[in-house]
């Protein structure tokens, strides 16, 4: 038997340290990927020399075709749709084309163009050069918009980050947006060039700014992340003591639980129950509100809202209590270490953004993950931890009513 132990020591420290190579697997080298920026073009489009164009449906559809692992891109049809994903933090980034850009983005190029040959129309006719019937096809040539030249405007785009989201993605989609900004210049520059040279006419050295750059760019920054917030990530990084509390205070019930004949006579079984879920309650909320007032008073953490924080807290705390204290009524204290494991699990893909998450960890860990559920919503997490609550409640009084454990039993 003495040999036998000598040889486990080394067999469990192996088995540990493949058990947490595995469960640290995400946070191995991970790379973004598919992070979803929305794309909306409001672009009404423009018709050029006879030629109809819209420049911000011709740039989204190159977008759709590249082939960029980093970045997916989503097309959506209105701004109702795209503030609905931005609030749900469905999407990361978002580029809107102003309804005007292409007649905006080539304004200054149309703008010179339809000067140039107002100009030289002048010059001849005065000059005698030019018969009526001439003056009549070199106007049709310019267009009826010739004799109202348009003003030249900047082409906008909205540029919008979501650093609410996740601060580190959000940082990979402002350096995307950044470099569309910038092929879009680029694009539109060399198209106002091209339609000068189509028409023989020069660069204007006095309006190069205007042809270099003739893209304004907004950048408009959501739920902007401030100095003491874990940088975007609270949720994960209090998820930890979140977790422990719950896990010491299910471990403290199963106690009080099973010594609940010494505590309250038999026949006062539901008086008992009541007053352990009113314990496990008060000890859920006293225990939150003075984390969140300790770490923003005493610990300079920026909280938003204190007051919901803390009191979604309590209710993850008390949802997770519950959870775990309803197995371990009939499991016993032999529950615990697979819900320190199912943490080192998925803590490190719950920690991560989704985008830097593996695939596999992806479709078959996060879905059913309550961990990841706590971190990533709200409205849906409260309804996952009341049925946690639930089902606490029904498997504890269901337990009060059976059988006394057996001898060989687990929980004692």
């Amino acid at each position: 038997m003495k040999k036998k132990l000598l040889w486990l020591i080394p067999i469990a420290a192996t088995l540990i340290l493949i058990i947490l190579a595995t469960a640290f697997y995400p946070a191995y080298n991970p790379k973004p990927k598919n992070v979803p920026i929305a794309v909306l073009n409001k672009d009404s489009g423009f018709e050029v020399q006879g030629k109809s164009m819209n420049i911000g449906e011709s740039f989204i559809d190159k977008l759709k075709e590249s082939k960029n692992e980093t970045i997916d891109w989503k097309q959506v049809d209105n701004t109702k749709k795209l503030n609905k994903g931005l609030e749900d933090n469905k999407y990361v980034g978002a580029i809107v084309f102003d309804k005007d850009f292409s007649k905006n983005a080539l304004s200054n190029a149309q703008n010179k163009i339809m000067l140039e040959k107002q100009k030289e129309i002048k010059e001849k006719v005065n000059s005698g050069e030019l018969s009526p019937e001439q003056i009549k096809i070199m106007q049709s040539k310019v267009g009826k918009s010739a004799q109202k030249v348009p003003e030249p405007k900047e082409a906008q785009i909205g540029i919008i980050i979501n650093q609410g989201s996740n601060a580190q993605v959000s940082n990979i989609a402002q350096q995307a947006l950044t470099k569309i900004s910038d092929q879009l210049n680029n694009q539109i520059s060399k198209q106002n060039v091209e339609l000068l040279a189509k028409n023989n006419i020069d660069l204007p050295s006095k309006q190069f700014d205007h042809f270099v750059n003739p893209v304004k760019v907004d950048t408009t920054t959501l739920n902007k992340i401030k100095d003491n917030q874990a940088n975007g990530n609270a949720a994960a990084v209090m998820f930890s003591p979140i977790w422990l509390t719950s896990l010491i205070i299910a471990i403290l019930s199963f106690f009080t639980f099973k010594n609940r004949e010494k505590l309250a006579p038999s026949k006062d079984k539901l008086w008992f129950v009541c007053k352990l879920i009113l314990s496990i309650t008060t000890a859920a909320f006293v225990g939150s509100f003075i984390y969140i007032y300790y770490m923003s008073g005493v610990l300079n953490f920026d909280f938003n809202q204190p007051v919901i924080t803390a009191t979604y807290i309590a209710i993850a705390i008390l949802g997770f209590s519950a959870l775990i204290f309803g197995f371990m009524v009939w499991t016993g204290i032999a529950i615990v270490p697979v819900f320190i494991l199912l943490l080192f699990f998925t803590i490190q893909s719950v920690m991560l953004p989704n985008a830097m998450v593996p695939e596999f960890y992806q479709h078959l860990v996060l879905p059913w993950n309550p961990f990841y559920y706590y971190i990533k919503t709200l409205n849906g997490t409260v309804w996952m931890f009341i049925i946690f609550m639930t089902f606490g409640i029904i498997s504890l009084i269901t337990r009060l009513y059976t059988k006394k454990y057996k001898k060989y039993s687990l929980g004692n």
